[in-house]
């Protein structure tokens, strides 16, 4: 009985502990949670009135976009974190390392203490060299930069040492530096800047210079760009295919022309130049008046499958005429398959120049042959060539033509047959003269319409009948055109002959 006694009980007991356990596990974490939160409480309290603090002083100080002393403005921030830094660096060395060590180990994070506020001025100075809507101006920044390299001098660093704690490395704040020069129009620093850059030992990258060249020449300032193509050269650096493209062009814009034809040969030589390189190169040879060095680009240019478009082959006809090479730029003319009308042109040019008319009437069936139209700068030139041969009739009849060809006369078909009136004052071509100056007097301006009339009117005082003076002064009154000193003295003597007659 005592036994079974027993064995109720302790099932009893076992029935309890089983109801409790979840409890008192219960019990415990929450025993232990109350005891933490206690604990973190008391710990955030004692930091709170800092913390107020900090936040308060925050608050008050007003922001100042840029330091006005040597010192950033967070140069506290960065003495506390490096202090405390050096001070648990400098415990743990004293147990592990020897004194030597522990030394070297303290003068090391000074050095990182004092070279933390130089780093934040040069992000400082990068980031507004950068921004284009900042209201400081590139005057300020050289300021800023000036006080820059004396803090340096004055610690014995350099520019690499310090951007070694930037978030920007010396290239970027040197790139940054000469935008700012470039956006500011200060290009009589820029060598400076360049010199400084050498001095601190920061390397100078071919996307530098290139960069740099690239602005510079947005700003049209070509011989700078040149000059920074010099030190990159000197540095020991190759420009790539697209530099030397503009390089070429840089020098023409500058008139170094031998210096551009030196480019261009490097260029040709380590990849085929476009296009737009071997018009710049006619050019040149246009501006040096080289017809066979333009030649000798034409055929180079077929060799090397470059298309030769009619652009090009205008500007080598160009270069033919100015010399004595009409036959042979003639002959390039019938080879080529793009020649158009303007290149027509340029043939008759060369032919008025030199006072051919018959070659220059040539053009026009030459034009037809290729199925192509000429154009009232076709007819001018040819009829300027007929004046220059002396063939008056000739030029008068492609007045006609023109008008056949439902092209109208413009001033300049004016101006050439009313010159032609110096040599020949017919009085059947000056009538017509004073027809052509009414009908294009509209696209002409008052000093066109005066040198005109006036220029028609010598002609007409060659007409011993003197009516036809009288007709011309009457036209200028009508344009109000007022004589000049010579013809206000013929009508008083054609007046005082009347009168005395």
């Amino acid at each position: 009985m005592t036994a079974a006694h027993d064995s109720g009980v302790w099932t009893a007991f076992a029935w309890v502990m089983a109801l409790l356990e979840p409890i008192a596990i219960e019990l415990i974490i929450f025993t232990v949670t109350l005891g933490f939160a206690a604990c973190l409480r008391l710990f955030s309290g004692k930091k709170a009135p800092e913390v107020a603090k900090s936040v308060q002083w925050k608050a008050t100080v007003p922001a100042s976009p840029v330091p006005h002393s040597r010192e950033p403005k967070n140069f506290g921030k960065y003495q506390e974190a490096f202090s405390s830094r050096k001070a648990n660096v400098s415990m743990a060395s004293k147990e592990t390392l020897p004194k030597q060590a522990e030394q070297k180990a303290e003068r090391a994070f000074s050095a990182e203490v004092e070279n933390a506020p130089l780093s934040y001025m040069l992000d400082e100075i990068t980031a507004i060299a950068r921004d284009q809507s900042t209201q400081r101006g590139s005057a300020q920044v050289l300021q800023m930069y000036q006080e820059l390299l004396q803090q340096l001098s004055e610690k014995g660093l350099s520019i690499p040492e310090v951007a070694c704690e930037s978030k920007r490395g010396g290239a970027e704040f040197y790139s940054a530096m000469v935008y700012c020069l470039v956006r500011g129009s200060r290009f009589n620093l820029l060598h400076q800047i360049l010199d400084d850059m050498a001095a601190q030992g920061v390397p100078r990258s071919l996307y530098f210079y290139e960069s740099t060249m690239k602005q510079l020449a947005g700003a049209k300032r070509y011989k700078l760009a040149l000059a920074v193509y010099d030190r990159l050269e000197s540095d020991g650096l190759q420009p790539s295919p697209v530099t030397l493209s503009c390089l070429v062009n840089f020098a023409v814009e500058v008139g170094e022309l031998q210096r551009a034809i030196e480019f261009f040969d490097r260029l040709a030589s380590i990849t085929i130049p476009s296009i737009r390189a071997y018009m710049t190169l006619l050019r040149v040879h246009h501006m040096r008046q080289d017809w066979p060095a333009s030649l000798a680009t034409i055929r180079e240019m077929t060799r090397r499958n470059v298309s030769v478009d009619s652009l090009a082959l205008n500007m080598a006809l160009s270069t033919g005429i100015l010399g004595e090479h009409m036959e042979e730029a003639e002959k390039l003319l019938q080879e080529s398959s793009v020649a158009d009308t303007i290149s027509y042109n340029i043939l008759a040019k060369g032919y008025a120049q030199r006072c051919n008319v018959m070659k220059a009437l040539q053009v026009f069936p030459k034009l037809r042959e290729r199925g192509l139209r000429p154009n009232s700068i076709t007819f001018n030139t040819v009829m300027d060539a007929a004046v220059r041969s002396g063939e008056l009739d000739a030029a008068w009849h492609l007045l006609l033509d023109m008008k056949e060809a439902k092209i109208k006369a413009d001033k300049f078909s004016c101006s050439i047959l009313v010159k032609s009136l110096a040599k020949d004052p017919k009085a059947l071509y000056v009538r017509k003269a004073l027809e052509l100056v009414r009908q294009v007097s509209a696209s002409c301006d008052k000093a066109s319409i005066t040198n005109l009339y006036h220029t028609i009117f010598d002609a007409a005082c060659q007409d011993p009948s003197k009516k036809l003076v009288q007709e011309v002064f009457a036209e200028m009154r009508v344009h109000e055109v007022e004589p000049n000193a010579g013809a206000q003295r013929f009508m008083m003597q054609a007046i005082a002959g009347s009168v005395k007659n």
